[in-house]
């Protein structure tokens, strides 16, 4: 009985595992459901990064080969006058890729959030053309944002003095590239107010970037600043998501743990974490984040190249496309599965108990 029982669940397996590898064999990669979305972010991303890099040119600043060797004009110098930190090239690097903007399409389609929804977000000058993915990405489906960005930089970011983010950011809406200027914008770096950058370079930009009409935003306590930007945020409306791009010191406070996340959409902190920043706030509200720093772990996540050369198209890479499934082989392999164990029922049955009726004892007799 027991060789039978064995003989029919391996006839079981051995169904459902050709099933199984005929699914997998005849899968085939489809288009995404927001694939339009996601095209027209990245298109405009690129046309962005076009539009910059051509400004590079006509204002002088140098486009240094040896570091940005696609040529895309978004990475900065290895150190200037308002650099903050340390910032890893690869990195800075795979976000040039326009179809970062496509990332994050499908990050807020996974949050399902709806034309008109107002969303949080916080730059800084680490990754411009991650941040010009952002607001493409949030353009393209209609979000409504009040944006906040610092011009600080760390390493390869916008850190050209006579180029900063804000600047670039300034020039492209100028061009009616972007139609979102930050609402709030402030010097970045060192607990947000610039402790590790050169003061007179600081104040030369802040003089320009508040002729552009940008409101300044200054704030010495840190722990003041984020609370005061928390309720800046939340005064705007039902806040639908926090975007952070960067590592600005009001996102993360003093913790340790956001930093080293791998990013993404975080709808909890991965640790217990009791320090204060706009990332934690929102969180211990419930509202989710997108936080956008260790970006080539998020490019593997979504199917995009780390450090890539030549740039990737609009459209080029995995967050595009999902696998679609022959489903009748699954449900054939079931409903066989199924007669196998029908047929063979009879090898799961418990024996019955064989033996001769006993004669009831003297005094209980049956009648």
């Amino acid at each position: 009985m027991r060789t039978k029982k064995t003989a029919v669940l391996a006839a079981a397996l051995a169904v459902l595992a050709l099933s199984w590898s005929l699914l997998i064999a005849t899968r085939t990669m489809i288009p995404t459901g927001d694939y339009a979305d996601k095209l027209e972010a990245a298109q405009r991303t690129q046309a962005c990064m076009e539009e910059i890099r051509r400004l590079k040119e006509e204002l002088g600043v140098p486009i240094n080969s040896a570091s940005d060797i696609n040529d895309t004009g978004m990475i900065g110098q290895d150190y200037s006058l308002i650099t903050t930190t340390l910032g890893n090239l690869e990195a800075k690097r795979t976000s040039t890729n326009p179809n970062m903007a496509a990332m994050v399409v499908d990050m807020f389609h996974e949050l399902e959030l709806q034309p008109g929804d107002k969303v949080a977000v916080n730059c800084s000058g680490s990754f411009p053309a991650l941040n010009i993915a952002v607001m493409c990405a949030v353009e393209v489906l209609g979000l409504d944002p009040l944006l906040m960005s610092s011009f600080g930089s760390s390493t390869h970011g916008a850190n050209d003095p006579e180029l900063t983010y804000l600047d670039m950011e300034h020039h492209l809406i100028q061009k009616g590239l972007l139609t979102h200027k930050s609402d709030y914008i402030s010097i970045g770096g060192q607990e947000d107010v610039g402790k590790d950058m050169d003061p007179a370079t600081v104040e030369t930009i802040k003089t320009r970037l508040t002729g552009y009409g940008y409101s300044f935003y200054y704030e010495e306590d840190l722990l003041e600043n984020i609370r005061q930007r928390h309720d800046l945020y939340n005064d705007y409306g039902d806040i639908r998501c926090f975007i952070n791009v960067g590592g600005n010191d009001v996102s993360f406070g003093n913790s340790k743990v956001i930093v080293y996340s791998d990013g993404g959409i975080l709808t909890e902190l991965s640790e217990n974490d009791h320090s204060t920043g706009l990332v934690q706030l929102f969180l211990a509200d419930g509202v989710p984040v997108v936080h956008l720093l260790n970006i080539k772990s998020l490019a593997t996540a979504y199917g995009l190249p780390i450090d890539p050369t030549p740039l990737p198209q609009p459209g080029e890479g995995g967050v595009y496309y999902q696998y679609a499934y022959q489903k009748g082989f699954a449900w054939a392999g079931l409903a066989l599965a199924a007669a196998v164990f029908y047929l063979g029922r009879g090898a799961f049955r418990s024996p019955g108990k064989r033996g001769t009726a006993q004669r009831p004892a003297d005094g209980n007799k049956e009648f």
